[in-house]
This record gives C-alpha cells, structure tokens and sequence, in this order.
C-alpha cells in the first residue's frame, strides 16, 4: 500500500500517540496511560477508515490500471502502514539528529569555530554585494546565555528546528518573530542590531510526557499588528499569542472551544466536538484584519471554521459555517476592491470569502488537489495564488461574486526537470513595483511573472538551473519582500544558497533576475528561514527557521546610513 495515501497531518496525529508497546507495562500508571492510548489509537483508526474510504482515488494512482476504485483500507492495515512509515521517519530523524549533534559537538570542542556566533562584526558574517550592484548581507546572532560567572555560555540560545513561523514590526520600531517550535519570542533590537530572547517560556513540553502537538511543536504561524499588540495566530496551540509591545509582555488569549462546541451522542457514542478542535493540529494558516469591521480573521486549514478576533474587546469567536477537511485554504489576503478576506484554496474545491456578514465558497476545481498555496494581490487589487501542484496560475478578482480566472499552463508554470512529479512549484510570491507579482521558485527552474492587467503568465530572467544561479533544485526559496526604495522584489532563501532579487526598475521592459551569494555561516543548512520582515527604511531581516541566524539585508540603493 501507498504511503500517498496519508497526509502529513496523519503521521503526525499518529506519531503523537507513540509507538506499538511491544513489552506489557506491570506499573498500574504505565497500565493506564497504555490503556488510554489503545482507546486513542483506535479512535484514530476509526476515524481514518472513514476518512480515507470516501475520500476518491488519489491523483498520483489515477493512471493505475489496478487503481480503478478507491483502495478500500482495514483498520489493521491503517495501523500496519502508519507503524511503518513513523518508524522510518523517527529513523531518519534519529540520522538527522545524530548528524546535528556531531556538527554541535564539534562546535562546543573546537572554539575555533564559534567566534562568528559571538561577534556580529565576524567577517564570517557578513557578504558585502555592494561593489556589484547588489545588497549588504550580514547574519546577526542571538545574544549568547551567561554562565554564573558572566561569561557567555557556549550552548546556543537557539536550538532546535522550525524555530519561527513569521514576524512583525511592533509599535517600537523593534521586530517580534512568532514562536513555532521556539519557547521564547524572538526580539531584532533595531537601535544596536542585537537579537535576544524575550518573555517567559511558552509551552515547553520538557517533562510534560507524549503529547507534544499542542505543547511544543508549530504553537502559532503569522503574526498581526494591532496598535501595540502583536498577535500569533494558532497552528497546532489551543490559543492565541499576544505580544504588547511596549512593555514587551506576552501573555495568549483563550479561545472558548467549550462554550462554542456542543458534546452529543451519536450512534450511542460521545462526539466532544470542542475537545477535537481544541486538540487538533495545523488549526490555521494564516490570516488578516478586516477593514470592514476591523477584526481579525484566521484562514481554516484543517480547523472546521474561521476564527474570528475582535482587538477591540478581545472576543474570541468563530464565524460562517463548518468545513470538513484537511489542508483546506493556506494564506489570507485582503480584497482591495471589496474589503473581504480571501482564503487560497490547497485541498479545498473552491475559494474562501470572509466578510463580517457571511463566509462563501467560490468556484469548483476539485478538492484534495494541493493545487495552490497562498498568494499576493497586484496593484490592481487581482489576488494571484501560488501554483503548487496546478499548472495555472489562479486570479481572483474580489467582489461578493469573485471573478476566478486561470492564467498561463504547463508549458510555463513548471516544475524542475528533478521532479517527475511535477509538484511544489512554487512557494510565495510578491507584488513588484510595477505592479506586476512575482512567485518564487520552490522546484521551478524560474521565476514566474503573472500581469493582472493581460491576465498573462510567463517565465522571467535565466534559467536558474541551466545558468549556474542556484545549486538547489528543491526548496530554492519561500516568501519574500517587496523594498520600495530600491524597486526590487527579493525572495527569502529557504534551502538556497542565494538571496533572489527581481528588479521591477524598468517599467515597461522585463525584470532583471539575480542572485547573490549567502554569507558562509550555515549556508547549506536546509529551511534556512519562514520569510521575513520589510522595515520603513528598506532594510529586511529574515525570519530564523532551521538557520540559527537572522540575515540582515540592506540593498545595494538604499540613501544615508543604515
């Protein structure tokens, strides 16, 4: 059977349950907790069996003559293949970390390679592009611990993977980055360029036993300004961050799962409809404020419904009807022409529409698809989602009716010649100066321009592969930024070695595409960064992912001193 089958969202929920016991506990504590979790695993079980008989035959076994009909899968075999597959991935994890801990070993015994850590103005740290026409880059490290004596500890600040999963600019001028697997937020003092941990410890699972979905692991993605409040958006927490900014406070606000979900009897069994919501992982993904009503709406990735935050009263809530599924919309952005909120359909069938009023779907093109994964609006107000697995680019022109147009097709919205598949595209995109967007290459061989007045596509700049710009073919980068003052469009590195640069200077003439080299601290560390943070001034910061660093970049254009 297909490991294709199952989503990452299976594994996960399956792994969090820990692995088959294969001694019987004699303890009557171990006795329990073995008990609860047999009845855990086979609510799972049950659920999966429904979920994945009625989901239709998945696109990879289309072309399957002995794929005619949807596999149909027992109980047994769903526990059999989830065994198998978490087993390989704690194999591998258990390589990676072994791996990790060799090169962190070496650090802590060789002095000699950690000074870069210690000193921002290391030249290690910095790649200076300038001469060329191209940016300042420079990694800023996280302040070190202090031993009892004072002196820095040599065990880094930051360990770990995922370690942010967004970041803003607060009412102080300083950037906040939002918490994903890290137990602290993140501060970018902008008056000394230092960056240090704030705050208390936010949900460390040490010591808290199995379940770490909802402890530890991916708690918030995204962040929005509201005054001198930051707030973290939900991923697999129960919860929303809040970061108030001028006394650096972080503190989360409650979402009421009991007082808005009923528990019922079914069938003769208990179906706590708020326990299951507040559990679940990959709640949200994403997700704005409303002009219309000035609340905050979070996109519904696996979460049944929109959520809903007013900064006003701090009322938390849930809006519109319930979605069933998994991966369903990813990103939130803002209708020009209307005010509404826009969810980019992944897995979903059709596009998300939030306003105050209501919450509608738009369109039909199939569900469970990953066709598309966020997106950007253009100049004109045209929201342009981000091919994932589609071979168009789909625009939504907002409006209580959204007008979805399909531009370009497989001959230019490509994946890399690596990919037989012809999946993962793209990851990100942004709107250029011009008023063109521009969508970042994840396996694509080049960057993809999308005009919303033409409602064209097309491939702009070198072939990244062909022409030496980029060694990795995979991951290449992920969201990006748009600096005003030098009219470029840059692209974060994700598992690239390079910074990419759009340069929309010349209206009415095609982009230049560039790269520009990484400084040598960590540069082939993959899912370096989750995007990263545009200041008033045109100096961007990356958000730290895997990387321990944040890159500070300064274009080559900027005036006076920065």
């Amino acid at each position: 059977m297909s490991q294709l089958i199952f989503t990452d969202e299976h594994i996960a929920a399956w792994a969090a349950l820990g692995p088959p016991v294969r001694q019987k506990p004699t303890n009557p504590k171990e006795v329990k907790q073995l008990k609860e979790r047999k009845v855990a695993r086979k609510e799972l079980k049950k659920k999966l069996v429904q979920e994945l008989n009625d989901d239709p035959v998945p696109e990879e076994t289309k072309n399957d003559e002995s794929s005619n009909t949807s596999p149909k899968w027992s109980a047994r075999a769903i526990e059999f293949e989830l065994d198998r597959i978490v087993e390989e991935q704690r194999q591998l994890s258990l390589q990676t970390t072994e791996d990790e801990n060799k090169q962190d070993d070496e650090e802590h015994n060789q002095r000699k390679l950690l000074p870069y850590q210690l000193d921002n103005s290391h030249p290690d740290n910095t790649m200076d592009h300038r001469a060329q026409g191209g940016p300042l880059l420079q990694y800023l490290w996280c302040e070190p611990n202090r031993t009892r004596t004072g002196r820095p500890s040599m065990t880094p600040p930051l360990q770990g993977q995922t370690l942010y999963l967004g970041g803003e600019v607060g009412s102080d001028g300083n950037l906040y980055c939002i918490p994903g697997h890290a137990d602290k937020v993140l501060m970018i003092d902008r008056s000394c360029e230092k960056v240090k941990l704030i705050g208390p410890v936010l949900r460390s699972n040490k010591g808290a036993g199995v379940d770490t979905s909802n402890g530890r692991l991916y708690k918030w993605l995204r962040g929005i300004v509201v005054g001198d409040i930051i707030y973290g958006l939900p991923c697999h927490a129960d919860d929303i961050l809040k970061i108030h900014v001028p006394t650096q406070t972080i503190t989360t606000l409650k979402i009421p799962y009991e007082d808005l979900y009923s528990t019922e009897t079914k069938d003769g069994e208990t179906v706590c409809e708020a326990h299951a919501e507040r559990t679940m992982i990959w709640k949200y993904h994403g997700g704005t404020i409303c002009p219309l009503d000035g609340c905050i709406y979070a996109i519904p990735q696996r979460a049944s419904q929109v959520l809903k935050l007013d900064p006003k009263t701090e009322k938390v809530s849930f809006h519109g009807p319930k979605f069933p599924g998994h991966c369903k919309w990813y990103g939130g952005i803002l209708g020009k022409q209307d005010g509404a909120i826009y969810g980019i359909p992944h897995n979903a069938s059709g596009v998300l529409r939030i306003s105050p009023e209501k919450v509608t779907v738009h369109g039909d093109f199939g569900a469970n698809k990953h066709w598309w994964h966020g997106g950007a609006a253009a100049s004109n107000g045209v929201i342009v989602s981000v091919p994932a697995n589609a071979d168009t680019a789909l625009c939504i022109t907002p409006g209580e009716e959204p007008i979805l147009t399909l531009v370009g097709d497989a001959s230019i919205v490509q994946a890399g010649r690596h990919r037989d598949d012809k999946k993962y595209k793209y990851l990100g995109a942004m709107c250029g100066t011009n008023g063109k967007v521009y969508v970042f290459p994840c396996a694509s061989e080049y960057v993809l321009q999308v005009d919303t007045e033409k409602m064209e596509a097309k491939n702009v700049g070198p072939n990244l592969r062909d022409s030496g710009m980029e060694m990795v073919f995979q991951n290449k980068w992920q969201n990006g930024l748009t600096c005003v003052q030098d009219q470029c469009v840059y692209g974060m590195p994700l598992s690239g070695h390079t910074l990419l640069r759009v340069d929309c200077s010349k209206k009415d003439e095609d982009p230049d595409v560039t790269v520009w080299t990484l400084p040598s601290p960590r540069r082939e560390c993959k899912d370096k960064f989750e995007g990263g943070i545009m200041t008033d001034d045109g100096v961007m910061y990356t958000v730290p992912n895997n990387h321990k660093g944040v890159l500070r970049i300064q274009p080559a254009r900027l005036s006076g001193d920065h």
